[in-house]
């Protein structure tokens, strides 16, 4: 069903307190950071419509893992919700594998009886609209986590980040 990790998902209260931590002191970067609300993205969380705000970085580590930091704006978001239940510290909040098929990897998945947490789509850079899609199915009691998978249009790019760190030369 898998064929990859595409990346490990961070919450965190200070995203740019987080970035320049993971950055200066790990050398993970460089950071690429967006702001998502309901101008570039749609969602339901538990089967619901859900507007929320929240800021993203995201970082290549290596050839094809990514680290991703959420950093919620509001507190009506499973990333708040799981930021409060830890006491607003840092933590990893799911992990993202790659499919080859989304939809026989979601029909599966179903078929575990996995709550789906999270459905939304997020807008990229074309100007027709293409949307990203992503899932988060609760395997928390199996694996330990929330699992999400994700699939984009073909020639889908993400939008022009709010800013990059450290800043390109």
């Amino acid at each position: 069903m898998f064929a990859g990790v595409n990346h490990i998902c961070i919450v965190t209260a200070d995203l740019d307190g987080a970035v320049r931590r993971w950055s200066d002191r790990f050398r993970v970067g460089p950071w690429r950071v967006f702001t998502y609300d309901r101008s570039n993205m749609e969602a339901t969380m538990d089967g619901e419509p859900v507007d929320f705000e929240m800021r993203v970085a995201l970082a290549q580590l290596g050839d094809a893992l990514h680290i991703e930091i959420i950093q919620p704006l509001d507190d009506r978001s499973l990333y708040a919700a799981s930021l409060s239940k830890n006491g607003g510290a840092d933590h990893i909040h799911h992990v993202r594998l790659d499919v080859s098929d989304f939809t026989r990897a979601r029909n599966e998945l179903d078929a575990l009886d996995l709550d789906v947490r999270f459905d939304g789509t997020f807008r990229g850079n074309a100007p027709d609209g293409d949307r990203a899609h992503g899932m988060y199915f609760d395997a928390t009691d199996d694996l330990g986590f929330l699992l999400e998978i994700g699939e984009a249009p073909p020639g889908f790019s993400m939008p022009e980040p709010d800013y990059v760190y450290p800043p390109e030369a």
